[in-house]
């Protein structure tokens, strides 16, 4: 018998880090500190290939995609998490956990931080795929 297929394994993790830059910064990236435009790409996350690091021009704070997101205080890949969103309606905790082979208490706590927003400066209700 084969590897199951998980629902986590159909999410393409280069597509969930594009979403949540187009809901975390509708127009254009953003400081965190001082809300410059000014921004410049700085790299990636060491081993993220698709996590973007920046550079603010004007204070020279630097950030990445997931810096104040829920994301950013858990170790569960982002598809997971873009998984839970979209599903976090339809789907008991415990099933959640058994689509996403994460324990039932992770799961709980994931959804929890998405009620209240994924990005926490700017609440996010709608993923709008």
């Amino acid at each position: 018998m084969g590897k199951k297929l998980l629902i986590s394994d159909l999410i393409d993790e280069a597509k969930c880090y594009e979403q949540l830059r187009a809901l975390k910064w509708k127009n254009g990236i953003e400081c965190l500190e001082c809300g410059s435009l000014d921004v410049r790409k700085n790299g990636h996350d060491k081993g993220m290939e698709y996590r973007q690091r920046y550079v603010c021009k004007n204070c020279n704070k630097s950030f990445t995609d997931i810096s104040d997101t829920v994301i950013a205080s858990n170790h569960v890949p982002i598809q997971k998490w873009m998984i839970c969103w979209l599903l976090k309606e339809n789907m008991s905790n415990k099933e959640m956990a058994k689509a996403l082979a994460l324990p039932a208490d992770v799961v709980a706590d994931m959804r929890s931080e998405l009620d209240r927003g994924i990005v926490k400066s700017n609440y996010i209700d709608n993923w709008d795929w």
